[in-house]
């Protein structure tokens, strides 16, 4: 393993590059947007307009400047001259909730507000809330470049301070090792507000291309993929499940040939992506980037080459710059194969969260062995270095569980789902019962069925790792960025059963009823198949013994447990119930002394079908 190089490179800043790049090519188009064509001239003409606002405003050197638009030509020359004027740029997406766009105002000390408006860029001077948190900003010449917001998608976002030297090096690194020139058009797909943003644009505009961008907010997989062919687009950046909502909605597609790179990034990628998005585009080199907003944009990455192994691809090889190793529980470094959490270390990376008025480092020392004073990012991916030396992600490691002492990595029951056909994507967490966890998955499809997918799961996957609930939708929710919102499912899949009093009663199906009632309860679920095993749905040892005495209290029977694990369905147990008492009074018996037994009111987030989401709550 390497050791981190101790010089460290300076780079010029990002806005030094692109007037560097408006120089050297000034009759190039730098921008289109819709019939719009500007030339780096023009681009360099316009961000010195801008900056000359900003400082006509008394907005002091070093302070956070907010620049709320939609990703457009003049949201790009508006960042541009906020760096020009000596200001950190926080980038806020116009079509954000205003209550969030609030929240990330007020996470910072904000000095400035600029709303981007067509042709013009209106700048607002605010007061920060306190002078000591501004001073820890207002510093002419610091290297504070940005501040983005953690994408929201595992916990509450924290605002991230990012630097210029590390997101020079990074773009000057892309640059070089892909050979990016003036040729090449870049289709700018990120909305604001994510760091992605700033190689999707700038990684471009310091190499003399074209930066293009598209007239909608949101593009369907017709619309995006006609803009890149009418564009002639030669490179994108893509998170892999919206590039997969693509092409398995434009399947039969004629091929794209513009395309010379895909730069994949944000979630796992799968080989049977892969193969689809290469179908689609077959002179496109694939390549798969990965590094947390912590360290700058991306610190690993790797050059895809057909055929591929199968299931999720491995990262590669840090970057320029940037050491890996992964860390077992033990705090010892992993050998080949084995299994840890994912650290890096960097010279280039961020200046750590802004919180309570104060900068926190998320880097630790102590804990690389071989140099314990190297600053590292522990990433909370999980990971393992394969024999080539790369890095393999596995997931994270709340995505680490255990049902009945069983570790379960769901990143693996995640790719199982994936393969089967017709799934864009897929979502799996765990849902805490009173007893155990259990699985719980939410698939993006138009064509999948559930019985049938389930089958699929049970030959390829032992008992304890089939998700207890499957959730079929054509759409799940996504964060701006385009990612799964993982807040908003994993909420949904640990949402309360609802009931409601029985209030109709038909005594020839009582029994079966009430037993599906007791199932619920204990199984803490809402959907159930007459025809499932107990502990395909979730149960456990643990469940089944509290399944047993709600089943004896409620048809004053007995049944000796062990006959619960032979008759493992409700449609069996109702035979069962049936031989093991009175059937008159197993069938009629009512818990007088007790609320009436419950009734499973349905969710209809997580049943309505498509056709019916307009007049039903669906997961939006």
């Amino acid at each position: 393993m390497e050791d981190l190089t101790p010089s460290v490179r300076t780079f010029d800043a990002v806005h030094i590059l692109v007037q560097r790049a408006c120089k050297a090519h000034a009759k190039r188009i730098a921008l289109c947007e819709g019939y719009s064509r500007i030339s780096y001239a023009k681009l360099h003409k316009t961000v010195q307009k801008i900056k000359a606002d900003i400082e006509a405003s008394a907005v002091v050197a070093g302070s956070i400047v907010a620049v709320i638009a939609q990703s457009s030509a003049q949201a790009i020359a508006t960042a541009l001259a906020v760096w020009d004027a000596d200001c950190t740029l926080m980038l806020i997406d116009s079509g954000l909730p205003a209550e969030r766009q609030q929240a990330m105002l007020s996470a910072v000390p904000t000095r400035g507000v600029i709303r981007c408006q067509a042709q013009e860029s209106l700048i607002e001077v605010v007061e920060p809330p306190t002078e000591e948190c501004a001073s820890i900003f207002e510093k002419a010449g610091s290297d504070y470049a940005y501040i983005a917001f953690t994408s929201g998608s595992t916990g509450k976002p924290k605002a991230i301070v990012g630097s210029h030297n590390g997101l020079s090096q990074f773009l000057d690194w892309q640059r070089s090792e892909f050979s990016i020139r003036p040729d090449d058009r870049f289709a700018q797909f990120t909305n604001l507000s994510f760091d992605v943003w700033f190689r999707d644009v700038f990684t471009p505009l310091i190499s003399g291309a074209t930066v293009c961008i598209p007239e909608q907010r949101q593009l369907g997989a017709q619309a995006a993929l006609s803009f890149i062919r009418e564009n002639a687009i030669t490179a994108v950046h893509m998170v892999p499940s919206i590039a997969r909502l693509w092409v398995t909605q434009q399947a039969g597609e004629p091929a794209i040939e513009s395309l010379r790179y895909t730069f994949f990034a944000g979630e796992p990628l799968d080989a049977g992506l892969v193969t689809q998005w290469t179908n689609l585009f077959p002179d496109s080199q694939v390549i798969n980037l990965y590094g947390p907003t912590e360290t700058t944009l991306a610190k690993h990455f790797k050059r895809l080459i057909m055929p591929l192994a199968d299931g999720i691809q491995a990262v590669g090889n840090p970057i320029e710059g940037a050491i890996s190793f992964v860390l077992a529980e033990d705090g010892t470094t992993c050998g080949v194969g084995e299994t840890g959490e994912i650290c890096i270390a960097t010279p280039y990376c961020s200046h750590g969260y802004f919180a309570d008025g104060a900068l926190i480092s998320p880097f630790v020392a102590g804990v690389f062995a071989p140099d314990p004073s190297l600053a590292v990012y522990r990433t909370g991916d999980i990971g393992r270095t394969n024999p080539d030396n790369e890095i393999e992600i596995l997931g994270r490691q709340d995505d680490q569980i255990k049902i009945n002492g069983v570790r379960i990595d769901l990143g693996e029951v995640k790719s199982v789902i994936l393969a089967f056909p017709g799934i864009n994507t897929v979502f799996v967490c765990a849902r805490n019962t009173r007893f155990t966890k259990t699985i719980i998955a939410f698939v993006e499809s138009e064509t999948c069925a559930v019985d049938e997918l389930m089958d699929y799961l049970r030959a390829r996957l032992p008992s304890v790792m089939l998700p207890s609930d499957v959730h079929v939708h054509g759409a799940l929710p996504r964060l701006p960025n385009g990612k799964l919102d993982r807040k908003r499912l994993t909420e949904l899949a640990n949402k309360p059963i609802e009931f409601a009093a029985n209030t109709h009663r038909d005594e020839n199906r009582s029994a079966i009823q009430r037993l599906e009632n007791v199932w619920r309860e204990v199984l803490e679920r809402q959907h159930l198949s007459r025809s499932q095993n107990f502990f395909d749905l979730g149960g456990n040892s643990l469940s089944i013994v509290v399944l047993h005495e709600q089943l004896q209290r409620e048809f004053n029977v007995k049944i000796p447990l062990v006959r619960l694990f032979q008759y493992s369905t409700i449609n069996s147990q109702v035979d069962l119930v049936r031989a093991h008492g009175d059937e008159t009074t197993a069938l009629r018996a009512t818990r007088n002394d007790l609320p009436s037994a419950p009734r499973l009111v349905h969710r209809r987030s997580l049943i309505a079908s498509r056709a019916r989401r307009t007049n039903q709550e669906s997961v939006q």
